[in-house]
């Protein structure tokens, strides 16, 4: 769970519906993240809540921050502008950092190399119905490897130049065009011949096809920490972080995972 100091009560609120509803019967450790260090109150609460124990990690700050090829000055004015236009979250620095660290830095924590699986946890969260299987196991089982809630449509202000970077990553790996990426497609309406001439927008591939801009939430999403930490994901995150995506434009976490699973890079959902 990403939390910091100040949100204890609503990340203890979580945790305690967590516990009643699903981990006083399997008993998995919690991971605590912050970009400060935890104070003694938070750690003692969850320390004494967390029936599997818990372990509170400071993430580098190499990972929660701008790196080393972004023009800094230029990424802080290009925030403002995009909370000028009124991008929800996109005027805050700290949530580009966010959903940066989320995308592909994440996966690779010292703290989480000891695990196949992870569980993302919100502060403020309230689990309804008792969960008496583990998920972990049945998707292991039935060869899973990622799993969602909630399935939405992205604000087109967000990543206008999100789709073509990823059909151009699609391109150079040779990845195969499936029936899940083409269901998620909107093609150029022109006739045939004529349909690259599209291409010219940004939010268009060279074949002047776009993308409906569905993806997954990633809030609640469990999966297998294998996948993002292969050599295709972590190259198709390289991709997108050496274009500036993550700060010159407003792409939140759940969309790079979203468009590597529409590619079939990840073959299976639960």
């Amino acid at each position: 769970m990403l939390a910091r100091n100040s949100e204890l009560q609503a990340a203890h609120h979580t945790l305690a519906s967590l516990e009643k509803h699903f981990n006083r019967w399997f008993h998995y450790p919690v991971v605590f993240l912050n970009d400060e260090p935890f104070d003694d109150s938070f750690i003692d609460i969850m320390s004494n809540t967390a029936s599997g124990g818990a372990t509170f990690e400071v993430i580098p700050q190499k990972t929660w921050s701008f790196p080393k090829w972004v023009n800094q000055t230029a990424a802080k004015e290009s925030i403002a502008e995009q909370g000028a236009r009124g991008i929800v979250h996109a005027g805050q620095e700290g949530y580009h950092h966010m959903c940066r660290f989320y995308s592909g830095n994440f996966y690779q924590l010292e703290v989480l190399r000891k695990y196949k699986w992870y569980w993302r946890l919100e502060p403020d969260v309230d689990y309804y119905c008792s969960i008496t299987y583990d998920p972990f196991v049945e998707m292991a089982r039935r060869k899973k490897v990622y799993g969602f809630t909630m399935s939405l449509w992205e604000e087109w202000a967000t990543v206008p130049s999100l789709f073509r970077h990823t059909a151009e990553f699609k391109e150079a790996f040779d990845l195969a065009t499936t029936s899940l990426w083409t269901v998620m497609m909107e093609p150029s309406w022109l006739p045939y011949p004529f349909r690259s001439l599209m291409s010219f927008l940004p939010h268009r591939d060279r074949h002047g096809d776009a993308w409906s801009g569905c993806h997954y939430w990633s809030n609640f999403e469990i999966a297998d920490l294998d996948f993002f930490r292969g050599k295709q994901y972590q190259a198709f995150f390289r991709k997108l972080d050496s274009v500036g995506g993550f700060y010159f434009e407003r792409a939140a976490e759940r969309i790079p995972q979203s468009l590597p699973e529409l590619m079939k890079i990840l073959t299976e959902h639960h």
